[in-house]
């Protein structure tokens, strides 16, 4: 009898052994079932994040367009193009010139080296990049300045008679009064709108 209990009492001890190294496996299975769970959580993260990172840099590409830029330049055009457009003495000889020097038909996005990003917000370009022109001020100045420099350059006696000098002459004046210059600009404009 005495060894039976022996065997019984033994039997009991490796059964309760048995039953820790069971509970301890299961313990170690819901950590290791948490560890993949939290891993698995980790790397959708990643991938997530991922992805967010490579639709930002697509964004970010730089894309070259072939657009004459934006700048202040003496303009190579013909002095028959530009006394031609100087005869309007109107709306017309700003954009007649404007389309002949800057517009650009073959590139696939822009014609221009304007377009409008917004209701009252333009962009410009210029250094191969696209440069914010809130209101258009710069994009103004600019075309008007270098078209002010051409008209100048070929509107003298040697190219037109005294009557036609002086009547372009106002007109080229008229160049550098902010009201006219808005005016005119918005033919600009309603020409790039129309260009879409």
């Amino acid at each position: 009898m005495s060894s039976h209990i022996k065997i019984n009492k033994d039997s009991d001890k490796y059964k309760n052994i048995l039953e820790e190294i069971i509970n301890i496996s299961s313990n170690i299975n819901i950590s290791n079932k948490l560890i993949l769970d939290k891993l698995n959580n980790l790397e959708e993260r990643i991938i997530k994040i991922e992805k967010k990172i490579e639709t930002k840099s697509s964004k970010n590409e730089v894309i070259i367009e072939n657009l004459r830029e934006l700048k202040r330049e003496d303009l190579d055009i013909s002095k028959e193009e530009v006394l031609k457009s100087l005869s309007y003495r109107d709306h017309r000889s700003i954009t007649y010139l404007f389309k002949n020097i800057y517009r650009n038909k073959m590139n696939e996005i822009n014609i221009y080296p304007i377009k409008l990003s917004g209701k009252r917000s333009i962009e410009y370009y210029n250094n191969s990049m696209w440069n914010n022109d809130q209101y258009g001020h710069y994009s103004m100045n600019i075309i008007f300045k270098n078209f002010e420099n051409l008209f100048i350059k070929y509107n003298n006696l040697e190219n037109v008679d005294y009557d036609n000098f002086i009547l372009n002459q106002n007109y080229i004046n008229k160049l550098s009064q902010d009201k006219y210059i808005r005016l005119i600009f918005k033919h600009i404009i309603e020409e790039i709108r129309n260009s879409y």
